[in-house]
């Protein structure tokens, strides 16, 4: 199976990335037998990359979904076969492999595929003996399949002609060869020298005899090849047919995916395949796997962590289809279903990331030094310095533990970190508002509410009517019935909401006056109780 994906919600927020970050730090410790890989679901707030380039952490990869791909389901172990060998060859690749079908190469890449079914086919689909007029075959093929000696003759000749069996009286059997073909015959001794004289190119004599030295010698004079086998006539006969290469019969139709497709859009091709199997390529059509109907019917889906989040709307597309394994959060409990019983760690604190810290304690595990310094980063950033009404103990107990880790004061590096957030960069209303955006539901309303920190307020408010143009144009896009914006200032420790829409649910359930277009509330600085849960209220009353 994959690796598990650990992960925050969507417009991920310093908390969402950086415990996440953390947590697949921990249990890629105290799990070995599953790999987990951290990732997010939008680009790193400025805090996170300030907190990641001093600590040394590397940013998790960006994913768009969790949907199943080729990759998730596929055989990784291919199994395969050059195009110049033989089918007697592939015929035992796949036996002592346990496979039923080879992708083909050449030069590394797939040229086709083989497989049981075209085998079968290829060996059953007529009595007679195939001939090598279409296919022309080296005289060495013929004698790597009969396990043959060869006793007269060159090993790279090319036979074009056909097969034959000198069953028959000699008289008989010269009549039916032509010049340039192959006769299959046992110890004959008035065959052999008959069938050179009328223009055999290559005689193979079975049972294991080897012909006279006057047979010997005609051969070399006409140039033909003499290959002695221990195979009786009629497994030689047979065994002749498979001497043809893979890349004479191979099916150059078959199906290539790549490892990020779809799973949903490989499944329809691959029902409708003449085939069992696809192989899965590369950029340069490498083989990287095979894709088979068993896979598929195995049901197999991707493993994820949610991570600060627990609600479908919130989390990355394909979540339905994916399998999920543990969830660690601080907000209410949403929709989110899982398969069987999970780990569920659900506190209520100021931030994920003071969980994941606790985690380590619980499990007895170190916390190292970079991992601290993130966590740091996010329960400084979710409580606002430890300031929002959402801040616990818990939240302080955990910050000063991982500040005497670093040797720094909380606060001081808080401040430190909210200052870089906008140090040198240009003002853009849109990444204000969407940066840290969160939907919210009560009855038939959908409220989105978005929250940007600053230690200087007055310099984001001049760029107030930029800020309610993107919020308008985010509402008519979304359908959203009220777009609202906290500008929260970390030093004040208060919040200035501006908000479009329906303004009479804000006013009503904030208790404020928006016909200035904002107002100030002190004291409000977080979004999911002091905000969120009276709109929630108030569009429910």
């Amino acid at each position: 199976m994959g690796p598990v994906l650990v992960f925050g919600h969507k417009n991920p927020d310093n908390d969402s990335i950086c415990s996440a970050v953390a947590y697949t730090h921990l249990k890629n410790l105290t799990d070995t037998a599953s790999v987990y890989v951290p990732a997010r679901l939008g680009p790193l707030p400025p805090e996170t990359t300030w907190a990641f380039d001093r600590f040394g952490v590397q940013p998790p990869e960006e994913i768009e979904h969790v949907y199943t791909r080729v990759r998730d389901v596929m055989t990784e172990e291919v199994v395969t076969v050059e195009r110049d060998r033989t089918m007697l060859d592939a015929g035992r690749i796949m036996r002592e492999c346990g496979v039923r079908a080879l992708p083909v190469l050449e030069d590394e890449a797939v040229r086709g595929l083989i497989n049981q079914t075209i085998l079968a086919e290829a060996y059953l689909s007529e009595i007679e003996i195939h001939g090598f007029s279409v296919s022309p075959v080296a005289v060495k093929r013929l004698v790597a399949v009969l396990d043959g000696t060869l006793l007269a003759g060159d090993l790279e000749m090319t036979l074009s002609g056909g097969v034959l069996i000198g069953a028959m009286e000699p008289a008989t059997m010269v009549g039916y060869i032509k010049p340039g073909d192959t006769l299959v015959v046992g110890d004959r001794k008035r065959s052999q020298p008959m069938a050179l004289e009328a223009g055999v190119a290559c005689l193979i004599v079975s049972g294991g005899s080897h012909p006279e030295s006057d047979v010997l010698e005609l051969a070399r004079a006409r140039g033909a090849a003499v290959i002695s086998t221990s195979h009786d006539t009629f497994a030689a006969a047979r065994l002749v047919n498979l001497s043809h290469t893979v890349g004479d019969v191979m099916d150059t139709d078959v199906l290539l995916f790549e490892p990020e497709m779809l799973l949903s859009e490989a499944l329809e091709d691959l029902l409708d395949s003449p085939h069992r199997e696809a192989v899965v390529v590369d950029a340069e059509n490498r083989p990287v796997g095979m894709l088979t109907r068993t896979n598929v019917a195995r049901g197999i889906r991707r493993r994820v962590i949610l991570v600060d989040h627990n609600e479908m709307a919130q989390s990355a597309p394909g979540i339905e289809e994916a399998e999920v394994v543990e969830v660690v959060d601080h907000h209410r409990i949403g929709d989110v279903q899982t398969y069987g019983p999970i780990l569920f760690l659900n506190i209520p604190v100021g931030s994920t990331a003071t969980i994941v810290a606790a985690r380590y304690e619980e499990v007895g595990i170190p916390v190292p030094e970079a991992m601290a310094g993130i966590l740091l980063s996010a329960v400084l950033s979710d409580t606002v310095l430890l300031k929002s009404p959402t801040t616990t103990e818990t939240d302080h107990r955990v910050a000063s533990h991982l500040g005497g880790l670093l040797g720094v004061d909380p606060l001081a590096f808080g401040l430190e970190m909210f200052k870089a957030r906008t140090a040198g960069e240009a003002f853009s209303a849109e990444r204000a508002v969407k940066a840290d955006l969160k939907e919210y539901h009560a009855g038939d309303t959908l409220a989105a509410i978005g929250q940007v920190e600053t230690v200087d307020l007055a310099a984001v408010m001049e760029h107030a009517a930029e800020l309610r143009a993107v919020m308008d144009s985010l509402r008519e896009a979304r359908g959203y019935d009220l777009v609202l914006l906290m500008v929260t200032d970390v030093v004040r420790e208060g919040s200035e909401i501006i908000a479009v829409g329906k303004l009479r649910l804000a006013e009503r359930g904030l208790g404020v006056s928006l016909a200035e277009g904002s107002v100030w509330m002190p004291g409000v600085l977080s979004r999911k109780k002091q905000v969120a849960a009276r709109l929630v209220d108030a569009a429910g009353a």
